[in-house]
């Protein structure tokens, strides 16, 4: 997982999987790249998908919903842990960043708005 750091708009996201380019989105901007270590969730969230997917392909090869259920509680962990796992690298990420006064004001404004 990496994070993207706008230093003129104040922005910190998560990198998605398809972009192939580190410019900002909103003013095209370079972007510093934080690539964050991985943790335990990380690798829950691998397990539990790879799980969940192949307990979907035995219910659709055997109608026995047992297998849908148990699927759906995985997923439901799978989500858990990537929102942890999302936290945790938001954290490491804000850890990063040497912002100045203004950009402390500036992203704590934008955190506000968030919630």
């Amino acid at each position: 997982m990496k994070y993207l750091y706008c230093p003129k708009c104040k922005e910190l996201r998560v990198k998605p999987w398809y972009s192939f380019r580190d410019r900002c989105a909103r003013c095209y901007g370079e972007l510093r790249v934080i690539p964050i270590p991985s943790s335990v969730f990380t690798y829950v969230v691998y397990v539990t998908m790879a799980v969940a997917f192949v307990l979907l392909y035995l219910y659709t090869r055997n109608e026995d919903d047992v297998f849908l259920y148990i699927a759906i509680v995985f997923a439901v962990v799978m989500a858990g842990a990537q929102v942890v796992d999302l936290s945790r690298g938001e954290k490491y990420a804000k850890a990063k960043i040497k912002m100045t006064q203004s950009d402390v004001k500036a992203m704590k404004e934008k955190d506000r708005g968030k919630h």
